[in-house]
Parts: structure tokens; C-alpha cells; sequence
């Protein structure tokens, strides 16, 4: 069986700064998120994994960040510190972006 691997990338405003490429946020409803965005869904075209991609302008991406936060803050009795670091650091950097990429990897688990 498959399994999936799900990164952003957040590409910046200003020309010549470097993307920064982050895990799929922990807080992140990944369902819902697929769910919200499925018209958006670009297949890769690799012909031996299913890998897609999503773009989302900055102003999406922190309405998601934004909603998501709340439900999972909202959900969770005890939060951990570095997930409200991690919280802050995407914030920041979503401040400073003009588009985000998802990305969605299929690779082998060799679980079959």
C-alpha cells in the first residue's frame, strides 16, 4: 500500500527571496483541505505515483491557516509549545507570500 507525504511551499512577494518548504501543518484538517480544494487538484503526471498539487494565493492559504487554528485549538485540551511556535513561524511566513503550493507525494511504505 502507498502512502502519502504532504509539504507547502511558500513561495514569497518579493522576486530573488527563497521559498520555504514546510511539512503540511500539523493543525491542518488534511480532509477537509482536500475537500475544499479538490477542483484545484493538478495531477503531476508521473506515470509510476499518483502525486498532486494545489495552488493557493496567500490570502487562501491564511483564511485556511486561520480557520484551522481555531478548530484545532478549539479541539485540543493541551497543546503542545512547539506547536504553537510552529503556529507563529507559518503565520509570519504567510505574511510574506504571494502563493502557496501543496504538494501531495506518493511513495512506497514496502508495508504491502
Amino acid at each position: 500500500m502507498p502512502a502519502r507525504s504532504e509539504t507547502i511551499q511558500i513561495v514569497p512577494q518579493k522576486s530573488g527571496q527563497p521559498s520555504l518548504i514546510l511539512k503540511f501543518p500539523y493543525w491542518w484538517n488534511r480532509a477537509g483541505f482536500f475537500e475544499q480544494f479538490r477542483e484545484r487538484e493538478l495531477d503531476l503526471g508521473n506515470p509510476i505515483d499518483f502525486n498532486l498539487a494545489w495552488l493557493l494565493s496567500a490570502a487562501e492559504a491564511v483564511f485556511w491557516d486561520d480557520q484551522c487554528k481555531k478548530q484545532f485549538l478549539d479541539a485540543e485540551i493541551c497543546v503542545h509549545p512547539n506547536i504553537l511556535d510552529e503556529m507563529g513561524r507559518l503565520t509570519d511566513a504567510l505574511k510574506q507570500a504571494r502563493w502557496v503550493v501543496v504538494e501531495s507525494n506518493e511513495w512506497e511504505s514496502g508495508l504491502d
